[in-house]
């Protein structure tokens, strides 16, 4: 039911609220929820966003808000939702931000946690997969630069730093693990994916430096070449 719901969006920054205090009481209870951090993020993103356009919560409030229509004499939740609309409509310009952080801070955990402070479990994925057959180095060199890249990926995207081209590398870096690791669990890292390419098609956002360098670039004069 919940996968429909989503799928057709209906009643969608309630269920992304839903989601975004499950995940929250999960991660008081098993912490190494934060391990997947970017459903925090996620969540977040489509609260501001809202259903968009086409969606069933557009259709329907379409249909609440026409005059004389049957299905709006009996819809009590259409004032609030417009109401609610008001409010975070001004904010809905920050979903990059939120989906950004959300992503950024995965990877960067996901680098330094898993792999740089604790590469135990890298190490046997190594060793599991032969990966220095493909890259012939040292097992604890193949770590280190998986982690470094990681963290680099998450560092950019924290910052808001070559947003797009920061989340083209994540993208690649995740379908390299789905299609290197032939048992990868693919459901483990589809919110990564679909995060990413939501990041390269949005950008950073207005807090970012993507921004801050494009308004500077923008503001300042450009040199002039004597004729």
């Amino acid at each position: 039911i919940g996968f429909f719901v989503r799928l057709s969006a209906l009643a969608t920054r309630v269920v992304a609220l839903v989601g975004l205090l499950a995940y929250l009481g999960g991660l008081a209870v098993e912490p190494t929820l934060l391990l997947a951090s970017e459903y925090a993020g996620g969540f977040l993103g489509i609260l501001l966003l809202g259903a968009g356009r086409p969606s069933a919560d557009h259709l329907l409030q379409r249909v609440a808000a026409a005059e004389g229509s049957v299905y709006g004499r009996f819809d009590p939740l259409h004032p609030i939702v417009e109401r609610f609309n008001v409010l975070v409509d001004p904010y809905e310009q920050y979903a990059p931000t939120v989906l950004r952080l959300g992503v950024g801070f995965n990877f960067a955990l996901l680098g330094f946690w898993e792999k740089l402070a604790n590469p135990g479990w890298a190490l046997a994925v190594v060793d599991k997969y032969d990966l220095t057959a493909v890259v012939p180095v040292d097992p604890g060199l193949w770590v280190v630069g998986a982690g470094l890249i990681e963290l680099a990926v998450g560092v950019f995207l924290l910052v808001g730093l070559f947003t797009r081209a920061t989340a083209a590398v994540a993208f690649v870096v995740l379908t390299t693990t789905l299609f290197g690791l032939p048992d990868d669990p693919v459901l483990a890292h589809i919110t990564l994916f679909g995060l990413s390419s939501a990041l390269f098609v949005t950008g950073g956002g207005p807090v970012s430096l993507d921004e801050r360098l494009a308004s500077v670039v923008e503001s300042s004069p450009l040199p002039t070449t004597a004729g």
